[in-house]
């Protein structure tokens, strides 16, 4: 039986070659619209020109999920699909995927599960991986084995976001434009984690990178995490990235450290200088 773990890109692997045998990877592309011009957010993207456009546009931009269809083709890839989509909260994608889901299926017998991540970013890398990581420990794994474990991961991990620019939040009325305007001028930096409910609860402002870094591996050991893989999503700001691994794998030697730059659509969310960080406890721990 042929597997898939597929993604939509607020997951930033890209051109990831899953470990497990006949299975693949695929990522479905969410769409960013800036002043009437669409960007895909694919391999081919240049963020950084996507970036320098939202940022000369006064209004604001927009993003839209990847189509019915455009999931419908990636599900037909494999007998045993696994689907995990950014937070159906922030995103129509969940809802797209289980759309196709009922449509494939019409079509004939085919196992499909759609996992929402209630995130962004690293949690999805977190989830793409460890899946990975279990369907080759368990080649014999039956697919309601698979998504009992996958679901598990899911109630068992988060992300945290920290940022410094607030552009795009105040243009969308996420945030007012008066605080977005002063913590920019102020290089206030927000850490915020993602909620119960798929959105983002601020933990507090700073304007030092390294009490936020105190804050990150505080909230880490909070929750349980005991080492085993963090993938850390930064938007053009590899150095704070590397710098945040480093005080990870001082508190925990066997932190498995991931930095990849963001995509089009978490850049977009996280802005410049912004990181993501994706890590787990429990099942999701090294134990896993």
């Amino acid at each position: 039986m042929s597997w898939a773990i597929v993604a939509d890109s607020s997951c930033n692997l890209r051109g990831y070659t899953p470990q497990a045998a006949d299975t693949k990877y695929f990522f479905a592309p969410l769409k960013i619209n800036v002043g009437g011009e669409e960007f895909i957010d694919n391999e081919h993207l240049d963020v950084a020109e996507l970036n320098r456009r939202v940022a000369e546009e006064e209004a604001a931009s927009s993003s839209a999920c990847p189509s019915v269809g455009e999931w419908a083709e990636l599900f037909r890839t494999a007998d045993n699909v696994i689907a995990i989509t950014i937070s159906a909260n922030l995103s129509g994608s969940y809802e797209a995927a289980v759309m196709a889901r009922e449509l494939v299926l019409e079509e004939g017998p085919r196992n499909i599960f759609i996992v929402n991540s209630r995130a962004a970013g690293g949690k999805l890398e977190l989830l793409v991986y460890l899946l990975d990581r279990y369907l080759t420990a368990n080649p014999d794994a039956t697919f309601n084995q698979a998504t009992a474990y996958i679901t598990d991961v899911e109630q068992s991990s988060t992300v945290m976001f920290s940022l410094c620019s607030y552009e795009n939040l105040t243009k969308s009325g996420r945030m007012p434009k008066m605080a977005g305007m002063l913590a920019n001028k102020l290089s206030i930096r927000i850490l915020g984690i993602a909620s119960d409910e798929g959105t983002i609860k601020v933990l507090g402002p700073s304007r030092s990178q390294n009490k936020i870094f105190s804050k990150i591996i505080s909230m880490m050991e909070s929750q349980g995490y005991c080492g085993g893989p963090v993938f850390i999503d930064h938007a053009f700001n590899e150095t704070s990235a590397q710098a945040l691994a480093s005080k990870i794998s001082e508190k925990w030697p066997s932190a498995e450290i991931v930095c990849l730059p963001c995509g089009g659509l978490c850049s977009y969310y996280a802005e410049t200088d912004g990181l993501i960080i994706g890590y787990g406890w429990g099942i999701a721990s090294p134990q896993a």
